[in-house]
């Protein structure tokens, strides 16, 4: 009897199985920057389970990033298929923080005829705070920065390191504000802040190898810092490697080391080839 029980078990796991197989498949596809795919892979996904959070919060990913390049008529049809699965997934899941995050750039940058609400966007932040403090300062931060309200989002970002002074995500954020003002000493002490606070904190070793081609210096210790993150794999959310070996190649270029700077660019666009700066860097090195 209990080689049928084993079977039984096999058999039910499965749709589980390949459902997860198909989240896993679409997700790869919107890392290599291809949403047709990925919404593709996504929908079966849904189909299988309609009750995945996660399956709904990809998918609305997948389509919110096919309406960026789509026309004009197009846009509009998939914005609201982004929104219903943003909605669907918070739903499902009101602890979908990346959902929630998502009706918030959602509600921020749609206009208000299809759906876009700044009221909304922040009515999503009230509820991300209930759970995740760090997380809604930063995305009160992106809707300040969407209305061109720098000095509030800066504000959101230092009460947010004020409030959790060892998180390294904090003292990033902080970071990227002063890069954005090309302030790049203030910069480079966030992330130097960074890693002091949380050594293992990967994404801070990207932003330090991008500092050194934006501050045109410390080349050795940007090389070094790229070249550590290149050993990660990043999670959702952060820098993709494609941008790492970018930035990797940007360091060689401006030390007149075309041979690594090349090698380092067909890397970047063998992982995304859309990436449009990358191509134009090659084309300067070959």
């Amino acid at each position: 009897m209990r080689p049928f029980l084993a079977v039984l078990a096999v058999f039910i796991a499965l749709p589980l199985l390949a459902q997860t197989s198909l989240i896993e498949q679409g997700r790869a596809a919107m890392n290599r920057n291809d949403p047709d795919a990925a919404a593709a892979l996504l929908e079966k996904a849904v189909a299988q389970n309609p009750k995945s959070s996660e399956a709904h919060y990809l998918l609305g990913t997948a389509y919110g990033t096919q309406a960026q390049k789509a026309s004009i008529f197009g846009q509009a049809s998939l914005a609201g298929k982004t929104k219903d699965e943003f909605e669907k997934a918070v739903a499902l899941d009101p602890n979908n923080l990346d959902a929630r995050n998502g009706l918030v750039e959602f509600y921020t940058m749609a206009p208000g005829i299809i759906g876009g609400s700044y009221e909304k966007a922040f009515a999503q932040v009230a509820e991300i705070k209930k759970r995740d403090p760090l997380m809604a300062h930063r995305s009160a931060a992106f809707i300040y920065t969407q209305q061109k309200k720098p000095v509030e989002a800066r504000n959101e970002y230092l009460v947010e390191v004020r409030e959790y002074p060892n998180s390294a995500r904090a003292h990033i954020d902080v970071a990227v504000t002063y890069v954005l003002e090309k302030n790049f000493k203030a910069a480079n002490d966030e992330f130097e802040t960074a890693l002091r606070v949380e050594p293992t904190y990967m994404p801070a070793y990207f932003r330090i190898g991008q500092g050194a081609v934006l501050t045109s210096s410390n080349y050795a210790k940007g090389e070094e810092a790229l070249r550590k993150y290149l050993t990660y794999t990043p999670k959702s959310g952060e820098p993709p490697l494609a941008r790492a070996h970018y930035w990797l190649g940007q360091i060689f270029e401006k030390q007149g080391k075309k041979a690594e700077a090349k090698a380092s660019f067909q890397a970047s666009l063998k992982l995304n080839p859309s990436q449009k700066d990358v191509a134009e860097a090659l084309k300067r090195v070959s």
